[in-house]
């Protein structure tokens, strides 16, 4: 009697080694969702460090700073003493300090869904920290900067009177 020699796997074979492949595919595969969530965290953490930076600037440089939004371009702008002059970026001493959503590929498809201190699309810090419209006028209710991405949203706040930059 001669031994039948079969090349091949068998059914149970076969379901085990999908099964391998689905599950290491699944951990291998990045969650894209929480790759969205990062990229609004980030967004939303650099605006919130700007805001710090323009507040804490006007106070030990005893000169106005402010960040101007401009949502319909997905911008905004750290200045100092008006809008009208950009600080220096301290990253890149070669440009000034503006961050572009629609540019940057770290932050592309972030949206400045709306920028809203007092009746500008503005802040700026005095002296103290005291934060402002872009018009001067003392914050009479909290600033709010909402940024949107793909759905998801994250809401930066600027407390009047002390200029608490809070991300919620």
């Amino acid at each position: 009697m001669s031994a039948r020699l079969e090349a091949g796997f068998t059914l149970t074979e076969l379901i085990v080694m999908i099964s391998i492949i689905g599950i290491l595919a699944w951990l291998a595969f990045p969650n894209m969702g929480a790759m969205d969530e990062i990229r609004l965290d980030a967004a939303a953490r650099r605006l919130a460090a700007d805001l710090r930076y323009a507040q804490s600037q006007a106070i030990s440089r005893r000169v106005m700073h402010g960040i101007l939004f401009e949502p319909s371009i997905e911008r905004y702008t750290v200045f100092a003493p008006t809008a009208s002059t950009p600080v220096t970026d301290p990253g890149d001493r070669a440009r000034p300090l503006r961050v572009d959503y629609a540019s940057r590929t770290e932050f592309q498809r972030v949206e400045i869904a709306s920028a809203t201190f007092g009746t500008t699309p503005g802040v700026k810090f005095d002296y103290f920290g005291v934060p402002r419209d872009t018009a001067g006028t003392d914050l009479a209710a909290t600033g709010r900067v909402i940024l949107t991405y793909q759905g998801a949203s994250d809401t930066i706040d600027v407390s009047p009177q002390t200029g608490t930059v809070t991300i919620r």
